[in-house]
């Protein structure tokens, strides 16, 4: 019985023991930020490039552009370095020079030398990827019965205020607004435009399109308007109201099932439901106004896109125009149907932002203006891995 007795107390003791020593060693949530990862992970990683660089240089090139064209006064915030433009531009020199003039492991082996390695996380220690595209719709200069909503230009009356003026605690915040009596008051909503009309005789229009396609060239940021005569017109992103942005795929859960919802389940649902558009759409009172543009689409760093090679991440956080590389998996389709997924894993530019690219480990890839590109940026949700690249100031 004191055998017994003992062994009991042993193995209460064990259990004990067991669970306070878990509780030691579990991670708390992650916070999210740019970590460096050290020589022997980098030296460890696979940076495997599944196009095999194909349209890579286009990109950089690209980037190139943008650092040409800044003022010497910015910077760059690679974890506790500062890089500025001339040095952001001679590291991507570097890298596009490796990516061109060596091949396979190599390359790999002068990047790994070169190179600084920074993974973005977001709280649960990896990143969260979906894909943007530009949409092909049809439209007119005029209003008719099929066209019934206005591309409309950024109104003249649109006031966009840089609250870090004012206050260091504000850096990168801006407000937007519209003057009204010697005050700045919210600017209209798109209850208030879309439903009340409310920017006719404020705003230029570009054309008119379909009510359920502005929605979704807004939420893309760019897209082509093809007019009865043939001609396209290329119309991006220019400005938006201020109001914050809400995906309206939070308030289709309980009508679409959660494994189908797409950007295409959606548009089907809206189309087959047109008592409900109105509602649904409000929920995203964000509002976006376009411009026409000669090239394109053109990211948040004003640069025409690379299909695969551009992704979009949020400007607080993350430097812009540098390369990166992402590792996630992308959905497989047969007849519009997804029908498994595969790895994707290349080296990209962060060329451009958005409205819900919001925080570290948050990235969204552009995949081109064609069918495969808009299936491809409809279903993709998923999570993966995303690592920032810069030059080893010594290398410069």
């Amino acid at each position: 019985m004191k055998i017994n007795l003992f062994f009991k107390c042993l193995a209460s003791f064990c259990l004990f023991f067991v669970l306070v020593t878990c509780a030691l060693f579990v991670r708390p949530p992650a916070e999210p930020g740019l970590e460096q990862m050290s020589t022997r992970e980098v030296n460890r990683y696979d940076w495997g490039d599944d196009l095999n660089f194909k349209g890579l240089e286009t990109a950089v090139d690209q980037s190139i552009r943008y650092y040409e064209k800044l003022p010497p006064g910015k910077t760059f915030q690679y974890g506790g370095l500062k890089y500025s433009p001339e040095e952001m531009l001679a590291s991507l020199k570097l890298f596009g020079r490796i990516i061109k003039g060596s091949g396979g492991k190599e390359a790999m082996r002068q990047l790994r030398e070169k190179f600084l390695f920074f993974e973005s996380r977001n709280r649960e220690g990896k990143a969260f990827f979906t894909g943007y595209y530009e949409p092909l719709v049809e439209g007119s200069l005029f209003p008719t019965e099929k066209f019934t909503a206005p591309v409309y230009r950024t109104p003249g009356d649109l006031v966009e205020a840089d609250l870090g003026q004012f206050a260091g605690k504000w850096k990168n915040e801006k407000i937007v607004g519209r003057l009204k009596g010697g005050r700045l008051v919210p600017y209209d909503s798109r209850e208030e435009i879309v439903y009340g009309h409310s920017l006719e005789g404020r705003a230029e229009v570009i054309a008119y399109v379909d009510e359920i396609e502005l929605f979704f060239l807004q939420v893309q940021g760019s897209g082509l308007v093809r007019l009865p005569d043939g001609k396209v017109k290329r119309i991006n992103y220019d400005k938006k109201n201020g109001r914050p942005y809400k995906s309206i795929g939070k308030i289709l859960k309980e009508r679409i099932a959660p494994d189908e919802v797409s950007l295409q389940s959606i548009k089907a649902y809206l189309y087959e439901n047109p008592d409900k558009v109105r509602e649904i759409l409000t929920h995203n009172q964000s509002y976006v106004f376009f411009r026409e543009v000669e090239e394109g689409p053109l990211g948040y760093i004003e640069v025409p896109l690379t299909p695969n090679r551009s992704i979009a991440m949020d400007w607080k956080v993350i430097p812009r125009g540098g390369p990166a590389f992402i590792e996630t998996e992308i959905p497989v389709f047969k007849n519009g149907e997804v029908t498994g997924w595969k790895p994707l894993e290349r080296f990209v530019l962060v060329q451009d932002t958005g409205g819900a690219i919001r925080g570290h480990g948050r990235v969204d890839i552009f995949f081109g203006h064609d069918k495969n590109a808009e299936l491809l940026a409809g279903h993709l949700q998923q999570g993966g891995r995303v690592f920032l690249i810069v030059a080893r100031k010594e290398f410069l």
